[in-house]
């Protein structure tokens, strides 16, 4: 049951408290808060752990609405924030789900996915925003991903190589770790 009267500051407070164990709190928000509490929350949020904590929650309710503050925490000074977000990206976008997401949303979000792709460092980042574009079922990217499976970390040539079957290239891929 979903809870409206939640707001952003009550789910920052929540996940700030200090606790031995966050699962039941992250477990309660994932059940009750609203997804627009949660964007908000993850906009205002000044802790690492928190916007991490957010983007996991969004990424759970594989949150559309949410995309404009998911992507935005890409572009976090965080690699795990970041990790999280491209995560829960590739879950809006419908990971799992053999049909695409529709053309006005990527063609709306694919430009900024390649944006962080080109400017992202760390491998497991890398290699979940790999996951996303195929996800995202343009064709475009295959030369993109092809490329990637030149990449010294393996992660992100396994990400590739999944996308790329993802997207039809490949009889049969391993799924990223």
């Amino acid at each position: 049951m979903v809870d409206f009267d939640l707001t952003s500051a009550d789910v920052i407070h929540m996940l700030e408290c200090e606790t031995a164990d966050r699962r039941p709190v992250v477990d309660r928000l994932r059940r009750q808060a609203p997804v627009r509490v949660l964007a908000q929350a993850l906009r205002v949020a000044e802790r690492p752990l928190t916007r991490q904590l957010l983007c996991d929650l969004l990424g759970f309710r594989a949150a559309r609405s949410a995309l404009p503050e998911l992507l935005e925490a890409l572009e976090d000074d965080n690699r795990a924030v970041r990790g999280s977000a491209g995560d829960a990206i590739t879950k809006a976008l419908g990971y799992g789900r053999m049909q695409p997401p529709p053309g006005r949303l990527i063609r709306r979000i694919l430009p900024a996915l390649l944006t962080y792709w080109e400017r992202e460092p760390t491998p497991h980042v890398r290699s979940v925003l790999a996951t996303a574009l195929g996800v995202a079922g343009d064709t475009s990217v295959q030369p993109l991903l092809r490329a990637a499976l030149g990449d010294p970390h393996e992660q992100v040539r396994l990400a590739a190589e999944w996308s790329l079957g993802r997207l039809g290239e490949a009889s049969s891929c391993p799924r990223p770790s």
